[in-house]
């Protein structure tokens, strides 16, 4: 019985996921922050000679995979309104759409504010970053009415994984039973009869906000090229309510950029047999998400049991793709999402935004 062509592609975003950990690892130090170009991070992104390298070798994965299925794929990046990048010559209407980060995270192993003498590479103490996939199934919908929700695939590999597990570190997110499952295939080989029958992740049935963590990133409120009027604003307020954990706020904040590797990191744990080991994490909150991170993000996330809402309120599966980023809520279920979006509302309220 041939596999599921869902499963194949998990299968081949993961082996991708995983060639690229190890490219970037053999990758020479001072090599990796060199300034270049990539095709799925174009216009005014940082982009150094590791993203380049990894993209390689990720698209070198889609296109034998575009080969194996006989369908073509055509890649998105953040800001486009059309694909970044087609792989395979396959006719027909139906294409498979699909978002690669290669690195999500390229300071954490390309090098932040290197000296231009080469003199030293900063990448020494943190190294958090990790590679994310997610794609359609087959369809031939226009991008135009497309929503996020049609992102049945999600893959998120750890680029530096704990020498001792303590939360997955590699995930796929599929279709299962008219919903979303998330999977934990971290260090097991993807060759398996079914990747339904791997080891399920799940968030939190932690139900009070002051006894869980949030992690909030506003880095991308101060993008000067993508901002919402009031985001600079709206992030004090947020984080200054999320700090007073008597007062309404998290048990701590935590905050790391390159943030797919943080969402492995802080939302997901698993339920196989008592006691259940679940996250700490109980919100993962980003004022000004870009796709890349957004996209692959929200299976994962509704596949663990989370919920995954934008500042409004609405469920980010229903978000049409060409609206591009908006300001994101994962929460590990309804009623902590519930508290986070309170809190929210509150700030908004602050900074005088409808």
């Amino acid at each position: 019985m041939s596999r599921d062509p869902l499963e194949t592609i998990a299968l081949a975003a993961l082996d991708a996921g995983r060639a690229i950990r190890s490219a970037v690892h053999a990758m020479p130090l001072a090599a990796r922050g060199v300034r270049t170009s990539a095709a799925l991070k174009p216009g005014g992104q940082l982009v150094m000679a590791v993203d380049a390298a990894a993209e390689d070798v990720g698209v070198a994965h889609l296109q034998r995979l575009s080969a194996q299925l006989g369908i073509r794929i055509d890649m998105l990046a953040d800001g486009l309104q059309a694909p970044a990048l087609t792989i395979g010559t396959a006719g027909g209407a139906e294409r498979i759409v699909a978002m690669l980060d290669a690195v999500d995270g390229t300071i954490k192993v390309g090098g932040l504010g290197n000296p231009p003498d080469g003199s030293s590479v900063r990448v020494a103490n943190e190294g958090g970053w990790g590679v994310a996939f997610a794609c359609t199934a087959p369809t031939a919908t226009p991008l135009a009415e497309l929503t996020l929700g049609d992102f049945v695939v999600g893959v998120t590999v750890d680029g530096n994984p704990p020498r001792y597990t303590v939360y997955p570190h590699e995930v796929i997110a599929l279709p299962l039973d008219g919903g979303l499952a998330s999977f934990d295939l971290s260090d097991r080989p993807a060759v398996r009869a079914s990747l339904r029958h791997a080891e399920r992740t799940y968030t939190s049935t932690q139900t009070t906000l002051s006894q869980a963590v949030i992690y909030f990133d506003g880095y991308q409120a101060f993008d000067r090229h993508t901002r919402l009027p009031g985001d600079e604003a709206l992030t004090a307020a947020l984080y200054r309510r999320f700090l007073n954990r008597h007062e309404g706020g998290g048990f701590d904040v935590w905050r790391q950029y390159g943030n797919l590797s943080a969402l492995l990191r802080l939302l997901l744990g698993w339920r196989a047999g008592r006691p259940w080991v679940e996250s700490q994490g109980g919100a993962f909150v980003v004022v000004n998400e870009n796709l890349a991170n957004l996209i692959p993000s929200l299976p994962i996330v509704l596949g663990a049991g989370g919920v995954s809402l934008d500042f409004d309120g609405r469920p980010l599966a229903q978000r049409r793709l060409g609206a591009g980023r908006c300001s994101v809520v994962h929460a590990a279920n309804e009623v902590l999402a519930a508290d986070v979006m309170r809190i929210i509302r509150a700030a908004r309220d602050e900074c005088g935004i409808a």
